[in-house]
C-alpha cells in the first residue's frame, strides 16, 4: 500500500520515519510542495494521505478535498499541532477522513490507526504434502523449526485449543515435563515474532498455558476439505510424525474410493 505525508515541518518528517518502518506501507513524503503531492495522487495509487493542516501554498484541508476529486478511495488522516474544528473538518472530508491526530502522538496510536486502513493480509496454510504458510503469496520463513511445527499442530486442531501438555507431548515426546515445557514457551516466543515480522500476529491467539489459531484469518488446504469435501489424494503433513491420525482420517473419509 502507498502512503504519503504533507507536513512542512522537518521534525514532523523525522518523527513519521520510525512509525511507518514495520507497517508494510510504501511511503512518499512532501514537506513543501503541495502540487508535487497532487500529481502523485494523480500518476500512482496513493491509498492514505497524512496531512498536517498548516500547509503553505494549499492548506491542508484543501489540499485533501483536491486529493479526494482525484481519488475518491483515498484515505485522509488529518494532524495538527493546534486545536481544530473537527466538526467542520469532518464535513469537508467526509467517508475519507480516518482520523484527527493532535502533535505529539506516538507510534502505538498511529500504528493502530494505520492498521484500520490496511486490508487484512491473505494468509494460506498449505498441509498437503508438505507444511507452508503464504502471506499474500509470499512464503514465510521460519527461524525455529519447532515453533514452524508448533503452528502445523494448531493448524491440525482446526480452531480449537491446544494445550501446553498437549504439544510437549506430541513435539517434545524424549523430553522431561520441565524441559519440555521450556522448549514450548521458546517455541511460543519465536512463532509470536515470526507471525509479527509477517504481518499476522492475529493468526494465533496465546494464552496461559494453551493456544488457539484463528481459522477466520486463513484459508488452508485441510479446513477446506473438511467444510467442502472433495477428494482426499495427497499427503497430509507428511514431516510430522504426529500427523499420521489425522491423515488416516481423511483416507477414510475422503479417499479415492
Amino acid at each position: 500500500m502507498k502512503l504519503i505525508v504533507l507536513d512542512d515541518e522537518v521534525a514532523a518528517f523525522n518523527n513519521f520515519l520510525p512509525m511507518i518502518l514495520d507497517t508494510g506501507f510504501e511511503c512518499s513524503m512532501f514537506k513543501d510542495d503541495p502540487y508535487a503531492a497532487l500529481d502523485c495522487v494523480t500518476n500512482e495509487k496513493v491509498d492514505v494521505a497524512v496531512i498536517d493542516v498548516k500547509m503553505p501554498i494549499i492548506d491542508g484541508i484543501t489540499l485533501a478535498e483536491k486529493m479526494i476529486e482525484i481519488d475518491g478511495s483515498i484515505k485522509i488522516i488529518i494532524v495538527s499541532g493546534y486545536s481544530q474544528n473537527e466538526e467542520e473538518i469532518k464535513k469537508r472530508i467526509g467517508n475519507n477522513l480516518v482520523d484527527i491526530l493532535y502533535k505529539p502522538y506516538d507510534v502505538a496510536e498511529f500504528n493502530k490507526i494505520l492498521a484500520a486502513v490496511a486490508p487484512a493480509p491473505k494468509i494460506f496454510i498449505k498441509t498437503f504434502n508438505g507444511f507452508d504458510v503464504f502471506v499474500n503469496g509470499k512464503a514465510v520463513r521460519f527461524s525455529s523449526a519447532k515453533a514452524k511445527e508448533l503452528l502445523a499442530l494448531l493448524t491440525d486442531a482446526n480452531g480449537s485449543y491446544v494445550q501446553m501438555e498437549t504439544a510437549v507431548y506430541y513435539l517434545w515426546q524424549n523430553k522431561d515435563a520441565e524441559h519440555g515445557k521450556n522448549l514450548y514457551r521458546d517455541a511460543v516466543c519465536r512463532l509470536r515474532l515470526t507471525l509479527k515480522q509477517n504481518g499476522i500476529e492475529r493468526l494465533v491467539r496465546f494464552e496461559r498455558g494453551r493456544a488457539i489459531i484463528d481459522v477466520e484469518r486463513a484459508e488452508c488446504d485441510y479446513w477446506n476439505i473438511l467444510k467442502d469435501g472433495g477428494v482426499f489424494v495427497a499427503r497430509y503433513l507428511p514431516q510430522y510424525e504426529w500427523a499420521v491420525d489425522t491423515e488416516a482420517m481423511l483416507s477414510i473419509k475422503y479417499g479415492e474410493q
